[in-house]
């Protein structure tokens, strides 16, 4: 085999793996490995773009701590009303669409919507305590919605993110900029925001935006929604490590394991 047949193959076999991901697993949710479970738990990996979040999960499902979660499992979800909370997504939906004209915009935010729910939908059904670890879900797209809401219908949303924990990834701006610029040479892949400007101002961009995250999570964590925060320069191995010992102790488990 000549080295670009083996180049070629590997690409294939990547792109294979890719779009069986794709097809049969709900993107950015999985199943978390724990044993003994005393509760269902909604974990919510957030962070600057570029910080490193698909990074620290591609190597917690490398190390088999959390799997997949079959998209067919949503599918009976997604047509279900529930009634604890409807209401609340569609007041956090309502308000977002009223401040997008933009109406691919408007679209994309509503599909945002619908993964969530289900997600709540689902777990509320099944007949054990289930932990998902989330990139991207219900506080990465609608904070602002929530926390400007809560304080209007305090029960709605205290039930709404009552399962819910943050884990808040962060690092050095000027580290945030540099893995940005690294990963668009290797992959040619850019986010708007952050095309056309030079690697200091993608870091003060970071800086601003780490700086408007921190402010709403101190007010969701004020309200009581757990918070852990890790740094992303500690790597993959040590923030594993923090995510779950924090997950023992919320789940009452840690104590007695030790």
């Amino acid at each position: 085999m000549t080295q670009l047949e083996f180049i070629a193959k590997n690409w294939l076999g990547r792109l294979r793996t890719f779009e069986y991901k794709a097809h049969f697993f709900v993107k950015g949710v999985f199943d978390y490995q724990i044993e003994n479970a005393n509760k269902s738990l909604f974990i919510e990996v957030v962070g600057c773009p570029g910080v490193g979040k698909s990074t620290l999960i591609d190597y917690m499902e490398e190390k088999r701590l959390i799997k997949g979660l079959i998209r067919a499992r949503l599918w009976i979800a997604r047509l279900q009303r529930n009634t604890n909370i409807d209401s609340a997504y569609k007041r956090i939906l309502d308000y977002k669409l009223i401040s997008l004209e933009n109406e691919k915009s408007r679209f994309k935010y509503s599909q945002y919507a619908i993964t969530p729910r289900a997600i709540d939908k689902y777990v509320e059904d099944e007949k054990i305590p289930t932990v998902l670890l989330i990139d991207e879900g219900l506080f990465h797209h609608f904070k602002y919605e929530i926390s400007d809401n809560w304080g209007k219908d305090k029960a709605l949303f205290s039930k709404l993110m009552e399962k819910r924990v943050i884990v808040h990834m962060t690092a050095r701006p000027e580290i945030i900029a540099e893995r940005i610029l690294k990963r668009y040479r290797k992959t040619g892949n850019l986010l708007p925001y952050y095309k056309n400007k030079h690697e200091y101002e993608i870091a003060e961009y970071c800086r601003k935006a780490q700086k408007k995250r921190k402010k709403v999570i101190g007010e969701f964590e004020k309200r009581g929604v757990p918070v852990l925060t890790v740094n992303a320069e500690d790597g993959e191995q040590a923030n594993t490590k923090h995510i779950d010992d924090f997950i023992k102790i919320l789940m009452n488990d840690y104590l007695g394991a030790n």
